[in-house]
């Protein structure tokens, strides 16, 4: 790992731990606690019920012999939106309520399609098939 990703988690981490001491300065300890177990269920929640939806959708296309682009990449956005929600912290957690709402899931969508198409152009995409 280089020495960039391990510093971006690690002030990612103390930027987290941070938050959640000034915000349970405000609110108490205990309502902290209550949120981050509110946020953790609703994302649960919504890894399995979109999940599973957009899972229904790309088997749909699939069968119907067409390609489910769009739903592998809203699959993999409102994943991305499930894990941000269960990781606990103000920043995921804002990052995650984000990506619910429709108007900003469009723009996380396109930074998302954005990255895989730089990604396939510069060939540093690598992908293993069955023969």
């Amino acid at each position: 790992m280089s020495l960039v990703v391990i510093l971006f988690f690690a002030f990612g981490t103390l930027s987290e731990l941070y938050l959640l001491t000034i915000v349970s300065g405000y609110i108490s300890i205990i309502n902290t606690l209550s949120l981050i177990m509110f946020t953790f269920l609703v994302g649960n929640i919504i890894g399995r019920s979109w999940g599973k939806e957009y899972f229904e959708k790309m088997q749909w296309h699939l069968k119907s012999r067409t390609i489910p682009g769009d739903e592998v990449l809203n699959g993999s956005v409102m994943a991305l939106s499930g894990m941000f929600l269960v990781t606990p912290g103000v920043i995921t957690d804002l990052l995650g309520v984000l990506i619910l709402f429709p108007m900003t899931r469009g723009i996380f969508t396109s930074i998302t399609e954005n990255l895989v198409k730089k990604k396939i152009t510069n060939s540093d995409l690598y992908y293993f098939f069955k023969d």
